[in-house]
């Protein structure tokens, strides 16, 4: 049988031989850490980007929304009420007189950021929702001879979703469908 003194020194060395050095134990760190920095930034970029991407979706919805009414009145009324309207300002405002009759008296305008239309036959609409900020409502008329009539329509259209903010323009131009027929 062997020394007891002996087989402790063998199972100290053999373990000793086997342990990692302090050197190893540092370099294994250094790499856990610096891929641990990788993947949070890499989940920080996907979730700043997930907003960006968010907030440019509802920003598209709202412009078309609002352009699609705004065109689609414009096209269908009567006649530009020029003395009522604002044009070549921001905000400006649009009034129109409708095509049936009695003539309803159509309207938008920006009030608190909100793009707002107003119509004689019915209550009071807002056509962008919480959070997207109108920036800019810009009209413009446009008579090409003295029965045809048409509004170009500027709009820009803010909002923010944590540190996601976007600003878009959006355009439209209509002929208002009663005006040259004449």
């Amino acid at each position: 049988m062997q020394n007891p003194e002996l087989q402790i020194k063998k199972y100290q060395r053999k373990n000793l031989d086997t342990g990692f050095t302090i050197i190893e134990i540092l370099v294994y760190l250094a790499i856990l850490a610096t891929l641990t920095v990788i993947a949070v930034n890499t989940l920080l970029l996907i979730q700043r980007s997930l907003g960006e991407i968010r907030v440019t979706r509802t920003l598209s919805a709202s412009a078309s929304v609002a352009m699609e009414r705004m065109i689609r009145v414009i096209r269908d009324a009567k006649a530009v009420d020029a003395g009522s309207s604002t044009f070549d300002v921001s905000p400006g405002i649009l009034t129109l007189s409708g095509s049936e009759t009695p003539a309803n008296i159509y309207r938008f305008s920006v009030s608190g950021g909100t793009l707002k239309f107003e119509s004689s036959a019915s209550p009071e609409t807002i056509l962008t929702p919480p959070g997207v900020v109108v920036e800019k409502l810009l009209f413009r008329m446009i008579t090409a001879n003295s029965t045809s009539q048409a509004v170009k329509v500027e709009l820009t259209l803010a909002s923010s979703s944590g540190r996601a903010t976007t600003t878009q323009n959006f355009y439209g131009t209509t002929v208002l469908r009663n005006s040259y027929a004449k």
